[in-house]
């Protein structure tokens, strides 16, 4: 594995035209979960976001990972 391109979706789409260089699955998946964590931190403080997906695409843009995360809190 070499470059890896994670564009993010929570409402509207974010391309990443940088990647990053993961030698294998493991480390991808720990920055698909790293970035979703961040923009459900981040966005859901600014407008409530709950759900949020990541694709991450090889430098020949074939999909290599596809994660979703949400919360939903119950309650009064």
């Amino acid at each position: 594995m070499s470059r890896s391109f994670i564009s993010t979706a929570n409402g509207h789409v974010v391309e990443d035209d940088e990647g990053v260089e993961v030698p294998n699955c493991d480390p991808l998946r720990n920055v698909v979960r790293h970035t979703l964590t961040a923009i459900l931190h981040d966005e859901g403080a600014i407008d409530g976001a709950t759900d949020c997906g990541a694709r991450a695409d090889d430098e020949d843009g074939k999909l290599v990972m596809q994660a979703r995360a949400g919360i939903d809190i119950m309650g009064r």
